[in-house]
């Protein structure tokens, strides 16, 4: 089968993981920085509906997709499918990782199954990962300031 994962970028943010947590999981409010991805409605519980709406360039799709795991402070992810579970399957995991009490790195990834992937990749490999790499980026910018307001 089909298979293949859209990685960004691992972004070094200047802020305890604790806080960038809290900015990642805060989804309600990813229209305040989240250049890729605004979200509706999602109470982060594993099984729960995340509906989503993905800027892909110049196209916008909305998406309902469902809660995997939520384990704080390092993983938020969530999951679809598409038919039949041989036409495509999706998980996108993003991930904080501590690199000392003040910092932290941030990674995000697209795992893609099935036979729909080879049209996926070619069709949208390179808008998601520079999605991704502008939400890390968005991100650090965001735990940074809320680190420099607060100093917590």
């Amino acid at each position: 089968m089909f298979n293949n994962v859209i990685r960004s970028d691992t972004v070094e943010i200047g802020a305890p993981i604790e806080l960038v947590w809290d900015v990642l999981t805060d989804v309600a409010r990813y229209g305040e920085w989240n250049p890729f991805t605004q979200c509706e409605g999602a109470d982060l519980k594993v099984g729960s509906p995340i509906h989503l709406d993905v800027t892909l360039g110049l196209y916008r799709r909305k998406q309902t997709e469902w809660i995997s795991a939520v384990e704080p402070p390092n993983l938020l992810s969530w999951s679809m499918r598409i038919g039949a579970p041989f036409l495509l399957d999706s998980l996108r995991e993003q991930r904080l990782t501590a690199l000392s009490g003040t910092r932290c790195a941030y990674c995000s990834t697209d795992a893609l199954n099935g036979l729909l992937t080879p049209l996926v990749v070619v069709s949208f490999a390179s808008i998601v990962r520079r999605g991704f790499n502008d939400v890390g980026a968005a991100l650090k910018r965001r735990a940074e300031a809320r680190y420099a307001e607060t100093g917590t």
